[in-house]
């Protein structure tokens, strides 16, 4: 037997079947309101996708390429003595500005001075050595003329002597035996004198030849004490320490007192106003870089103006290779790092803030690379 329903039944069935049909046009709905969302977030996660992958062309083919991995830069000299010993005087100041040639510090030069002049009087005696020498040899072939002359009288003194014996021969018994004889003795005398006389000769002209043998050795002292004195005053001009340019000297690294050893660091000077800007481009950023490209320079002590310049030229190489511990990649896991490429851009002549660049200052370079101009 059927029971009968309550009223409250009928009620809870039919709130239950309106809030159904109201459910489903707002589920309805609620979709077509977050498709839209979905499809802009998945065709904007393409789109960057998309980008991701041709990043590298999209950033070298860009006409004006940037970098704030950049700085002022300058030619520092780091000046080093040459030699060891005390700072006698350190006659400048920290920062100053100096002219090239101008004494930046003196090192005690009583031993160099010392040693010039020892240097300076071996090379006296050598030379003097030397210039007794040529007398010697001077003296000496006077000898050997001299004795040259006593052979050719005795030469003359022979001949004399050999005609007048075989004269007395030819005289037969018109002559005396003792007259004969006489003039025998006479010519036999002659002739020891001429060997005699080209003995001496001889003798003269071997010692002509010591001598100048002599000559080479002492010309080759007379030389090398000529370098010993060269090294000695070179040495003795390291004493002073000259500023190589005109620029402004940085800390002084001495004091008056300080006992240095050769190699030791005396002060650095930087070339200012002669600076330049070194720029680290990405190598993805190279494509149509070259030297000549103008060059927008900002730093960041002067946010609001801005330098102008050019490149002068890009390294030959990245700035790892020139590393002091240079990356292997040919061992353990690879990480592929973008590598930056040094680049050098001059400033052009005659603005105003070139005199107030400093090295190390921090600055923003955009360098214009329009296209044609591939390398």
């Amino acid at each position: 037997m059927p029971v009968p329903s309550r009223p409250e039944d009928d009620e809870g069935a039919r709130a239950k079947r309106s809030t159904a049909s109201e459910a489903s046009p707002v589920t309805a709905g609620a979709f077509r309101r977050l498709a839209i969302p979905l499809v802009a977030v998945a065709a904007v996660s393409a789109a960057v996708a998309w980008a991701m992958m041709d990043w590298n062309s999209w950033t070298a083919g860009a006409d004006r390429q940037m970098t704030d991995d950049a700085v002022i830069s300058a030619d520092v000299s780091t000046l080093s003595a040459q030699i060891s010993g005390m700072i006698k005087s350190t006659p400048v100041a920290d920062y100053q500005r100096v002219t090239k040639g101008q004494v930046l510090a003196e090192i005690d030069p009583r031993e160099y001075d010392a040693a010039v002049e020892a240097a300076s009087a071996n090379l006296a005696s050598a030379q003097a050595s030397l210039s007794n020498l040529a007398n010697q040899i001077e003296l000496q072939m006077a000898v050997v003329r001299a004795a040259e002359a006593q052979n050719a009288s005795a030469l003359a003194q022979q001949t004399q002597t050999e005609q007048e014996f075989q004269r007395q021969k030819q005289l037969g018994e018109a002559t005396s035996q003792h007259e004969l004889q006489q003039a025998q003795a006479a010519y036999l005398q002659a002739e020891a004198a001429v060997n005699s006389t080209a003995a001496a000769i001889e003798q003269q002209k071997a010692q002509l030849k010591v001598l100048q043998g002599q000559e080479p050795l002492l010309q080759a002292e007379v030389r090398a004490a000529q370098a010993n004195l060269d090294t000695a005053q070179v040495r003795q001009s390291y004493t002073r320490i000259l500023a190589p340019f005109d620029g402004v000297l940085g800390r002084k690294l001495v004091h008056e007192g300080d006992v240095v050893g050769a190699g030791a660091g005396i002060v650095a000077e930087i070339p200012l106003p002669n600076v330049y800007v070194t720029a680290n481009f990405k190598e993805t950023q190279l494509a149509r870089m070259k030297p000549g490209q103008r060059a927008d320079i900002t730093v960041d002590t002067f946010p609001r103006q801005v330098l102008h310049g050019k490149v002068a030229d890009l390294s030959p190489a990245s700035g790892a290779v020139f590393a002091l511990l240079p990356p292997d990649n040919a061992t353990g896991n690879y990480t592929k790092v973008v590598q930056r490429i040094p680049v050098r851009i001059d400033f052009d002549a005659d603005q105003p803030l070139i005199g107030q660049m400093r090295p190390g200052m921090s600055v923003i370079v955009t360098i214009d690379t329009p296209a044609g101009g591939d390398r």
